[in-house]
């Protein structure tokens, strides 16, 4: 019974580590493009919005699937 709550927890956390990361990086990159003033050239701005979203996205799921099965205990 403990290693499927583990694991429910585990996935849950992953899911929801993935949405806050995702919103997380896609505000740091909308951020990183005003500051920085990068070039819209060919959507180039698009490129860096979209990879630091992914970055963020893939950080969170980690995170939010540690998080979640150390939890689930």
């Amino acid at each position: 019974m403990s290693t499927g709550r583990r694991i429910g927890f585990g996935l849950l956390g992953a899911v929801g580590g993935a949405v806050l990361g995702g919103g997380t990086g896609l505000l740091g990159g909308l951020a990183w493009v005003e500051l920085a003033g990068t070039s819209g050239f060919e959507g180039y701005s698009g490129f860096v919005v979209i990879y630091w979203a992914l970055a963020g996205i893939l950080v969170g799921l980690a995170a939010g699937a540690v998080f979640g099965a150390k939890s689930g205990r």
